[in-house]
């Protein structure tokens, strides 16, 4: 049979005609859609999230790093509203010019115009606190100042001093409840570990400095006094914080700062905290517990 020729010219004309009404509707859309588009400003190093709602492997960890720093600040604001309310100020009338220590020194308050400032921390909610003997001194009866809840003053007497590890307690004259912290477990740190240290240095009341945990160990002779298992940190301490409590990231109190290395009386990123396991024995005796 022979074959028409107009009937194979059609044959390849309608598939070659539909195809190219296709394309050129095609493009007067897209061309619409960009006129009446709005302008679309991406960040730089922006990318379009994948439509099955996961990233590639090497991607993720860049994506996940503002959740979780967003997640530890979050963490770090925590710890300070839990503690931060029970670290008082603790003052006491002036007694001569404390000498500047060099080198390994024990922390001293800060004596300023308002008088000798040091910390101490509540750890119970009777209003027992902890703090230092360099920050009370030969003192029987101090006075606390408590932050939260608006500036409040109480006198509070020494009921219990550790030669030990230099630890005071001490016991506020009021019938009240107080906020207090968690009491740790110092065996538990390792170095690395984040810590919050917060106290009254040179005065301002409730500062919060962060460091690590620079060793769980370090064994010291301070005038002559051994110390086998202080804490050392790089968190900034410095006069006014001994007496203070440093914190780890669960917002327990894991030791009392109460010294630090200062070579020409210039900061040095070296404090120290006596571990609160160190207390214990002083504090349940103390408390009757």
């Amino acid at each position: 049979m022979k074959k028409n020729k107009n009937f194979r010219i059609n044959n390849l004309f309608w598939p070659a005609a539909a195809l190219l009404a296709l394309f050129i509707g095609a493009i007067w859309t897209n061309a619409g859609v960009i006129e009446h588009a709005p302008t679309q400003i991406r960040p730089r190093g922006y990318m379009a999230a994948p439509t099955n709602g996961r990233l590639p492997s090497g991607q993720q960890g860049a994506m996940a790093s503002p959740r979780t720093a967003l997640m530890m600040q979050e963490g770090i604001s925590q710890v300070v509203s839990m503690v931060r309310p029970a670290v008082v100020g603790v003052s006491k009338p002036p007694a001569g010019q404390i000498p500047a220590g060099t080198g390994l020194t024990y922390l001293q308050p800060y004596s300023g115009s308002a008088g000798v400032v040091g910390s101490g921390v509540i750890i119970d909610r009777r209003g027992y606190i902890l703090t230092t003997f360099q920050t009370v001194g030969t003192a029987n009866v101090v006075q606390i100042t408590l932050f939260s809840g608006g500036r409040r003053q109480y006198q509070a007497d020494v009921i219990g001093v550790d030669p030990n590890t230099d630890l005071v307690l001490l016991k506020v004259r009021a019938r009240e409840v107080f906020p207090a912290v968690v009491l740790g477990n110092s065996d538990l740190i390792e170095v690395g570990d984040l810590v919050l240290s917060i106290g009254s240095p040179f005065g301002f009341s409730r500062t919060v400095t962060m460091g690590i945990v620079s060793s769980n160990r370090r064994r010291l002779n301070i005038d002559g006094t051994r110390y086998p298992d202080m804490i050392q940190t790089d968190a900034a301490i410095n006069e006014g914080n001994d007496g203070g409590p440093l914190v780890n990231i669960r917002g327990d109190v894991i030791g009392i700062n109460m010294a630090c290395y200062m070579p020409d009386n210039h900061y040095s990123g070296i404090g120290f905290a006596v571990p609160i396991n160190d207390a214990l024995e002083f504090i349940n005796a103390s408390l009757g517990a």
